[in-house]
């Protein structure tokens, strides 16, 4: 069981010594710490621990330690695997929640802004009216929570890499990179529509010509709020003044485009969408899982957004493709409505922010509806960027559907090359008969007859024929051999290769022995030679 005094250590055996910490107060002398080394292996031993520990708490006052001995108790904390795996697990779980309350308050702005911006454009409500002023407020609040959960989260990032990497400061992890990164994703985060009435214009240099109109209401004018007969009445005549002076002139008025600062400071909420892609990342199957983890550590691969995506896209790429293209439909539309904006006509249509995302996105470009600020504009730009890497994506998709599997390639190889055969027997039993018939006709003479001709057209028309089977024969074969079998011939071959080098090493050891057999048995020889010619001068000698 685990200690009673540290929760968090490890679990251990009754065999196996445990350390335990006191340091206590209230002494004349320099405090100092008492470390007691204790065996589990009896119980009245532990007995008598206990006792130990509850008169020591009654007497003295327990107090934290010091940062010196903090530090070696840690470092045994952290050398223990089992306790870092429990930890890693629960920093695991601790921001996989941050992770979703991030994309949930993330989200839940991005709906609100939307909603507000949407009944200011249909002049349902007003700027300066409290619902309008509530809900900016509520964004704001929740800006502000995701903020700090922003900071969080990355201190839980901190910790868990730390855990991961046996480091004892966070601070050691915490470079100037990962601040850039932190800071970056608070700014993201935090840029949001102020609660308050605020009018910057920022006009284009295009100006769209468009017919004058004096009956639009524009939402961003605090003064417009009532209309008298009177006014009505003027402003019905001034029209017609108007109408018939353009009639007799042909002359148009120029509108006055500009973007409210309410649409410069939502656009930029969109950004927060980077949140789905990190509950992506943390929801994933490859994230959770503990063996693929283990799996990528070892292969040195990191189990980042990048990769995830790319293994999801490879797995379902025609639900990856449809749900990124409506996504950025429905954002990229409303973005255009919002930003285009003139002071004549109000803000651009749904509709026709559909249709100008259209063709943009196609990058057709019929002209018949254009953007007349720089906002609206540099949305066109990009949503024509994208679709041109949408429809690359399109393309690799269907070209990797349309792709036969290795046993569908098999399968219609094998039929095509019986096919081709047969083909080419066909052609060479013609080639044989058409030529047996030329030599037949030529030998009766009849060489300037049709038949003749007939028959020898047929046969150069045979023979090429064949020779066009068998580059057809030859085509199929080289497209039978693909970069799977060429890595299956490399193998064997390397195989191979490495049977034949330890065969030789083998036999250059074998040819070693037998050279120092051969070295042995030659200097037996020289010695019996010697003995011999001993024995002879000694025989000689009697």
């Amino acid at each position: 069981m685990a200690s009673a005094d540290n929760p968090r250590l490890p679990l251990t055996s009754r065999t196996t010594p445990v350390v335990k910490y006191m340091e206590m107060r209230n002494q004349p002398q320099s405090p100092s710490t008492s470390i007691t080394i204790t065996s589990m292996a009896s119980s009245s031993s532990r007995k008598q621990l206990e006792n130990q520990n509850s008169l020591g708490k009654n007497e003295y006052e327990l107090r934290r330690i010091s940062s010196r001995k903090r530090q070696i108790v840690k470092k045994t904390l952290m050398a223990n695997v089992g306790y870092r795996l429990g930890k890693r697990k629960v920093l695991h779980i601790r921001r996989r929640f941050i992770g979703d309350l991030m994309c949930f308050l993330g989200i839940l702005g991005i709906i609100l802004m939307i909603i507000e911006s949407e009944l200011t454009f249909t002049r349902f409500d007003h700027k300066d009216t409290t619902f309008s002023l509530l809900i900016k407020a509520t964004i704001t609040f929740t800006t502000m929570i995701l903020v700090g959960l922003v900071f969080y989260y990355h201190r839980i990032d901190l910790s868990l890499y730390c855990v991961d990497n046996s480091i004892d400061d966070w601070r050691i992890a915490l470079t100037q990179k990962k601040i850039f990164l932190i800071i970056l994703e608070a700014l993201v985060c935090i840029i949001h529509p102020i609660p308050g009435h605020f009018l910057v214009e920022w006009s284009s240099q295009h100006v769209k010509k468009v017919e004058g109109s004096f009956n639009f209401f524009n939402p961003y004018r605090s003064n417009q709020n009532t209309f008298t007969k009177s006014t009505l009445l003027n402003s019905t005549i001034i029209s017609t003044t108007i109408q018939s002076l353009s009639s007799t002139t042909n002359t148009t008025d120029l509108a006055k485009p500009y973007v409210p600062i309410d649409v410069i400071l939502s656009l930029p909420m969109f950004l927060r969408l980077y949140l789905i892609c990190r509950l992506i990342m943390l929801r994933s199957r490859l994230v959770r899982d503990a063996s693929s983890q283990s799996l990528g550590y070892l292969n040195r691969v990191s189990f980042t957004f990048p990769f995830i995506i790319k293994a999801y896209i490879q797995q379902r790429p025609a639900i990856c493709l449809t749900t990124f293209c409506i996504s950025a439909f429905f954002i990229a539309s409303w973005a255009m409505r919002a930003c285009d904006f003139s002071e004549k006509t109000g803000h651009m249509p749904m509709v026709d922010a559909t249709w100008l995302f259209i063709i943009s996105f196609t990058t057709i470009g019929y002209g018949d509806i254009v953007p007349s600020t720089y906002c609206g504009r540099g949305i066109a730009a990009i949503t024509g960027i994208i679709g041109v890497f949408s429809t690359a994506l399109l393309v690799a998709v269907i070209s990797q559907k349309l792709e036969l599997t290795r046993s569908e390639r098999y399968v219609h190889n094998f039929v095509a090359n019986i096919e081709l055969a047969k083909s080419h027997k066909n052609q060479a039993a013609n080639v044989v008969k058409f030529g047996w018939k030329v030599w037949y006709l030529k030998r009766k003479g009849k060489h300037m007859f049709i038949q003749y001709i007939q028959a020898q057209r047929k046969l150069l028309k045979s023979i090429h024929y064949m020779r066009k089977i068998k580059q057809e024969q030859r085509k199929l074969t080289d497209n039978c051999v693909t970069l799977l079998e060429l890595y299956t011939v490399q193998r064997s071959a390397s195989t191979a290769a490495d049977e034949t080098s330890q065969k030789v090493i083998l036999m250059e050891h074998k040819i070693d022995t037998i050279e120092d057999h051969l070295i042995e048995i030659n200097q037996g020889m020289i010695n019996l030679q010697d003995k011999i010619n001993i024995l002879l001068d000694r025989i000689q000698q009697r």
